[in-house]
């Protein structure tokens, strides 16, 4: 079984894949296996967020139970 990437190292592979490309010295092909690649990285780091966020957006209470956290003015 392959280990997961963790997200501060995907956010560095894309930025290498976004560097690579913006130096214009990669062919046509490989381009877009690049892209390609970034996309893949893009949408795994958007599902990790999204997640993350659903668990920010939980906060234990005293009790110990999870509850929608909301902001109250």
């Amino acid at each position: 079984m392959a280990k997961e990437k963790k997200f501060e190292d995907k956010i560095k592979e894309l930025e290498k894949i976004i560097e690579d490309l913006e130096s214009g010295d990669v062919s046509l092909d490989d381009s877009i296996k690049k892209y390609t690649e970034a996309m893949k990285l893009v949408k795994e780091c958007d599902s990790e967020l999204k997640n993350i966020e659903t668990k920010v957006n939980k906060i234990v209470t005293e009790n110990g139970s999870l509850e929608d956290f909301e902001i109250k003015e």
